[in-house]
């Protein structure tokens, strides 16, 4: 069994931790404490895994928006690039469930916990919305106050209102942080409760929160239609309960919470190796895009492979084997994956794409309408967007987390104790 480790830098959209993880002081019994047998263990492959959940959601904001210029007949193969994007939120909400019980640690309170989420957090999310208002002031396209204040505050994801969620002038996937907040926010006391369940029993809590997560779409069914989704024609508010309301998607987070304890306690699945689970997650993420009716949503076809994926990779870095996710050029764009996750969409809106799409007021003429048009515009969108998140990360989020996501008296004791092993 695995000790959590203090110090990993591995969280799914948001980690970036020195000091170490994240739980309420004295959280679970010492007879249930993990053997300290593996605790040096460092999850390098997690890291690349983030940068994976956030490429996934570029390739879904880009395809979707090039592809039918020039593969109008391709429904199938559109539809799978629009479940790479649902595919990729859940993938950060298992991660994240994760690796914050994974660097959990009895010694941390609740308080330094949240400190250090609201600087990983909210400085990108500040300094991208800013961005987002002022490239909407200049494009005279129109942002309310109230979107605006609800976005500032995280709280857009409990509005179920489309003018807000999908206002394509501001930037739009911040609504996964609204459902972050919340799981930050009672990440401490569920990791508490949670720890409290016998190791015998954590595969029971596993399926048992998969199987809640199978029973949303249903739940969703008794709600009244509220109007019209736009994307799939389907009743408004059957697809917000099932994609934005944060109380659902924490069910995600909860599974990989599950998944974590039961990767620390050593009774993972011995015989699922990690090329298993990487075919798994991979055809699961086709059957979510093209195969899934839209009326049952996109997670719970992809969760059970995603979470797979994640337990295999975390035990192959555990064993010492390390997978190509754990390289060095993996590991660096997980850092920077977060930053990517809240540039691109700015990117695509005001770059080459958003200048040329009839579906955001440009003339139809100037549309894209070849092969070398369409790669040419998704390279330098692409492109564009990884040297955006670098400069984020580097100016921003790196050096506010040094700085800011601990009291001065802890960080002071941490240097000095650093200065003395060097």
């Amino acid at each position: 069994m695995i000790r959590p480790r203090a110090g990993l830098a591995t969280e799914a959209s948001t980690e970036v931790d020195l000091a170490g993880g994240g739980g309420p002081r004295s959280v679970s019994p010492a007879a249930d404490r993990p053997a300290p047998g593996r605790s040096s263990a460092k999850l390098h492959s997690l890291t690349g895994l983030r940068f994976i959940a956030a490429f996934l959601v570029v390739l879904c904001h880009v395809g979707i928006n090039l592809l039918p210029f020039v593969a109008k007949d391709q429904v199938f193969v559109i539809h799978v690039f629009y479940g790479f994007g649902s595919v990729g939120v859940s993938f950060f909400f298992i991660l994240s469930g994760f690796v914050l019980t994974w660097v959990a640690r009895d010694i941390d309170t609740v308080p330094q916990f949240w400190r250090r989420r609201f600087f990983k957090i909210y400085p990108n999310h500040l300094v991208t919305l800013v961005a987002a208002v002022l490239l909407a002031a200049t494009a005279a396209h129109a942002l309310s106050t109230r979107d605006t204040l609800a976005t500032l505050f995280l709280v857009h994801a409990w509005i179920p209102d489309q003018q807000l969620l999908f206002n394509l002038w501001s930037n739009t996937p911040t609504w996964s942080l609204s459902c972050e907040l919340l799981f930050y926010l009672a990440f401490p006391f569920v990791l508490s409760l949670l720890r409290k369940v016998r190791p015998e029993r954590l595969w029971r809590g596993f399926w048992i929160t998969f199987a809640a997560i199978c029973a949303v779409p249903f739940v969703a069914l008794l709600l009244p239609a509220g109007g019209t989704h736009r994307g799939t024609g389907l009743p408004w508010l059957h697809m917000w309960f099932m994609t934005f309301f944060p109380p659902v998607r924490m069910l995600e987070f909860v599974l990989g919470i599950f998944t974590a304890l039961i990767v620390i306690n050593g009774r993972w699945l011995k015989r699922w190796p990690l090329p298993v689970a990487v075919i798994v997650a991979t055809i699961g993420l086709i059957a979510a895009g093209g195969a899934t009716p839209p009326i049952l949503g996109f997670v719970a076809v992809s969760a059970l492979p995603l979470a797979f994926l994640v337990g295999a990779v975390a035990t192959r870095d555990i064993d010492g084997r390390g997978s190509s996710f754990g390289s060095r050029a993996m590991v660096f764009l997980g850092e920077i994956s977060f930053a990517l996750y809240l540039v691109h969409w700015l990117v695509v809106v005001y770059g080459w794409i958003g200048r040329h799409s009839p579906t955001w007021g440009a003339n139809p003429a100037d549309a894209p309408t070849t092969w070398g048009t369409v790669l040419t515009y998704s390279g330098l969108t692409i492109v564009t967007s990884l040297v955006l998140a670098w400069l984020l990360y580097t100016l921003v989020e790196r050096p506010i987390m040094r700085r800011w996501s601990r009291p001065k008296a802890k960080r002071d004791t941490l240097e000095a104790a650093q200065a003395d092993r060097g």
